[in-house]
């Protein structure tokens, strides 16, 4: 439990510091070219109370922390699993211990995430819709638990075999594009209409969700389960 912990913390920290880093990065940007466009304009006006914290900006600051969050996940998931697995073996924390002391933290901002989410529709309509939550929820999952098998996939593979999967990948993804628009321009207006019709439920859409979640945390798990430390 005390090596769990450890783990748990130590990689919450890592994502913290990543996420931090990133925000900064954003805004650090925008500050710059905020001043660019006030040196081109030549002119700077500032009104009194222009600079204040109400309700608009509190919704645009929460949306901005929950994508920043989510997507710095993603990002983590995708770029560190080895690099966190090779500290883990030489600080005798095993394969599973890292993996559950990962999902635990990835839990952890999922959480926050979604709460923020939340706060963020209380604040617009002042009331939760829960069904829209359950697809946020979704959503998030979807996205983390793909960025986690790829990259706990990635880490079982050197270098030459991570480009090659990243080649098919991209390959896959256009070829499903093109078969896509080739089933639009193939099928009638009326008939897309029922197809669509027939599977837009939000039942339908969940279940596919969460059957998705699973084999990406299965295939997460068996590739965390089997790395291996590696020359390269």
């Amino acid at each position: 439990m005390e090596k769990l912990n450890k783990q748990y913390l130590k990689q919450l920290s890592h994502y913290s510091w990543l996420t931090l880093i990133a925000i900064i990065s954003i805004l650090g940007v925008s500050a710059v070219f905020y001043l660019l466009a006030i040196l081109f304009s030549g002119h700077i006006e500032v009104e009194a109370g222009s600079i204040s914290i109400d309700g608009g900006n509190l919704v645009s600051m929460l949306a901005f922390l929950s994508d920043m969050m989510v997507l710095v996940l993603v990002f983590f998931s995708i770029c560190t699993p080895y690099q966190i697995f090779k500290e883990a073996i030489a600080n005798g924390v095993s394969r599973w211990t890292n993996w559950l002391a990962h999902h635990l933290m990835v839990i952890t901002v999922l959480v926050v995430a979604w709460l923020m989410n939340a706060l963020i529709e209380l604040l617009q309509s002042g009331t939760v819709t829960w069904s829209q939550q359950w697809a946020i929820i979704i959503s998030m999952l979807i996205g983390v638990t793909t960025a986690g098998a790829l990259g706990n996939l990635y880490g079982l593979m050197s270098m030459r075999w991570k480009i090659i999967l990243t080649i098919a990948l991209l390959a896959s993804f256009f070829v499903l594009c093109w078969l896509a628009v080739r089933l639009v321009l193939l099928v009638t207006p009326e008939r897309a209409v029922m197809m669509i019709q027939s599977i837009n439920h939000p039942i339908v859409w969940n279940g596919l969700g969460l059957i998705w979640v699973a084999l990406m945390v299965g295939i997460d798990y068996l590739c965390a389960l089997h790395m291996q430390l590696r020359r390269d």
